[in-house]
């Protein structure tokens, strides 16, 4: 009787052992699952973001006397914006420059506005620019000649066009108004006026104002 009691008791826990072992085989399953979910989600390769495909700037000025040229390179920091000069073929001299001289000429130029003076070297690939900067020297409240040539030539349709001079005492004019009519398929922002004195500090804060896209 001893025996059999005994014998029973043994099955019961061998029974229960067994039930035990099977409950803990279930409970592991989803861990294991789990486990294999993240290494395969981990092996997957990540999605990158796709590279921007906006334009950058250009900032494009003839410069006479240096003048354009000192608020262009501040233009150009101030946008990160690649810079090119427009040089013409034949510089001007100083006697070239005296516009008090019916014979100068700058002043056969502006009595020729049909004129364009030749650019030297290859003209720029606007083909990866946006936006455009153009600056200049007023004469006779005008571009030079010289820049009418480039906007007329450049291919400039679809882009932001932002004019820019400067002068000793002359306001900016119908500058703008007149680049305007030789590229209307383009976006042209309002102009501005700087004077003979370099002031790093107005031409950044006019800058700024424009709120370009980075």
């Amino acid at each position: 009787m001893e025996t059999i009691q005994w014998q029973k008791c043994l099955g019961s826990g061998l029974l229960a052992l067994a039930l035990a072992f099977s409950q803990v085989g279930c409970a592991g399953q989803p861990e294991s699952s789990s486990r294999q979910e993240s290494q395969a989600l981990a092996s997957q390769p990540e999605q990158q973001e796709p590279e921007s495909q906006e334009g950058k700037t250009l900032v494009v000025y003839f410069s006479a006397t240096g003048n354009t040229a000192a608020v262009a390179e501040v233009i150009a920091e101030s946008t990160g914006a690649d810079l090119y000069e427009l040089v013409p073929e034949e510089p001007y001299t100083p006697a070239d420059l005296d516009w008090n001289n019916p014979d100068s000429r700058v002043s056969r130029e502006h009595a020729s506005p049909d004129l364009r003076p030749a650019i030297a070297g290859e003209a720029p690939d606007l083909s990866g620019y946006d936006t455009i900067f153009i600056g200049y020297p007023i004469w006779w409240g005008q571009a030079p000649n010289l820049v009418w040539g480039f906007v007329e030539n450049s291919g400039l349709s679809g882009r932001t066009l932002i004019p820019f001079c400067t002068s000793a005492s002359s306001g900016f004019g119908t500058s703008g108004e007149t680049l305007a009519a030789m590229a209307p398929d383009a976006v042209w922002l309002e102009g501005r006026r700087f004077g003979e004195q370099l002031d790093s500090d107005a031409v950044a804060q006019w800058v700024s104002g424009l709120n370009l896209a980075p």
